[in-house]
């Protein structure tokens, strides 16, 4: 299985290419891909909101499902997949965690500190049906989205800083009591390992969007590794 997260690809980001590059790439493959949230800086799966990446995107993976399973969970930067565009993937959701059948465990990692109330109250509010009623009729709604974009990367600048080392744990063993393991988690953009004192395991995954690394985990020795995309082998 490989698990991509915080790519944040756009072509403001001039990083789309290799993004499409690496998926070129993973034609090869049959391994399961899970895709962790944040993909796109920003993405508002709806009419006038999508660009062709977003088209292009959506169409390798509705190609790629029929030989593996592709999964999405939504980040913070994603709207309405789940809703709008869940027949594309394998699976889509906009929980804030997903478990499979093998007990695996994904979350983007946005919602976890819970005392970032302000970003907590702000991801509610875009959230809603009435807001996406709003912005599916709204003329100027494209512009919205623009400014969406402006207060995610504002919003609570310190919670995004201070890694919430306690808070993570804490939901790590929560869920391990609930059977699942392992957890795979993005959203903070550095690497990390928790191991319970039962020797189950949370990842917290690299960012695409500064260092290309993805994770491989291999779910017969249940080992993890991150690395640059091209540096798998045996595709």
């Amino acid at each position: 299985m490989i698990i991509i997260t915080d790519a944040h690809v756009s072509k403001t980001n001039g990083n789309h290419a290799a993004f499409f590059e690496m998926l070129e790439f993973f034609e090869g493959s049959r391994q399961d891909l899970i895709f962790l949230g944040d993909i796109f800086d920003l993405w508002f799966a709806l009419p006038r909101y999508e660009d062709d990446i977003h088209h292009k995107f959506v169409e390798w993976c509705r190609g790629q499902k029929m030989h593996r399973t592709i999964g999405f969970l939504e980040g913070n930067h994603e709207f309405y997949l789940a809703a709008k565009r869940a027949q594309d993937f394998s699976w889509c959701s906009a929980d804030a965690w997903y478990r499979d059948d093998a007990g695996s465990l994904f979350v983007h990692g946005d919602q976890i500190n819970h005392r970032d109330r302000n970003y907590l109250v702000f991801r509610k509010l875009l959230r809603n049906r009435m807001t996406q009623f709003i912005l599916n009729y709204l003329p100027f709604g494209p512009r919205v989205a623009k400014a969406v974009k402006r207060l995610l990367n504002q919003t609570n600048h310190e919670f995004k800083i201070n890694f919430p080392r306690e808070e993570i744990e804490v939901f790590a063993e929560s869920r391990f009591a609930e059977g699942a393991g392992p957890i795979f988690m993005g959203h903070f953009h550095r690497e990390y390992i928790y191991r319970s004192p039962d020797s189950k395991s949370l990842y917290i995954l690299p960012d695409w969007f500064s260092t290309q690394k993805v994770t491989v985990f291999d779910q017969k020795s249940k080992k993890a590794t991150f690395l640059h995309w091209n540096q798998i082998s045996g595709r």
